[in-house]
């Protein structure tokens, strides 16, 4: 599914946003999934969970997805990569919507204001 243009541009303008509050945004989006879903901290590794290394590679990954918007490609490297963990873990298609709902939700309770529903 392809974003509109006023997509493309609400996240584009969410980049500084989240090049300052990334790492709370993640924090708490962290703290929100295994408090609704315990069953998925064996998806996620542990040591880097305590390091914080996942949250700032969430943090980053967010904050490029938005900044870079207009050029995805320049992600491909990346998305490669994160897809290759992804499914060496056994995270399945089901678990992405369960993500992203707990990632909008922990936007929405850290950015407040500067945070649409859009």
């Amino acid at each position: 599914m392809a974003l509109t243009p006023k997509q493309t541009e609400i996240i584009k303008s969410s980049a500084p946003v989240l090049s300052e509050h990334g790492m709370t945004v993640v924090t708490r989006f962290y703290h929100r999934l295994f408090e609704h879903h315990p069953e998925l901290r064996n998806l996620f590794n542990h040591a880097n969970q305590r390091s914080g290394g996942q949250s700032e590679a969430l943090a980053h990954a967010v904050w490029a997805y938005a900044s870079i918007i207009d050029n995805l490609a320049a992600l491909g490297p990346a998305v490669k990569r994160i897809s290759q963990k992804h499914a060496s873990l056994g995270v399945q298609p089901e678990h992405y919507p369960i993500v992203g709902e707990h990632l909008l939700a922990a936007m929405g309770e850290t950015l407040g204001d500067a945070f649409s529903g859009e």
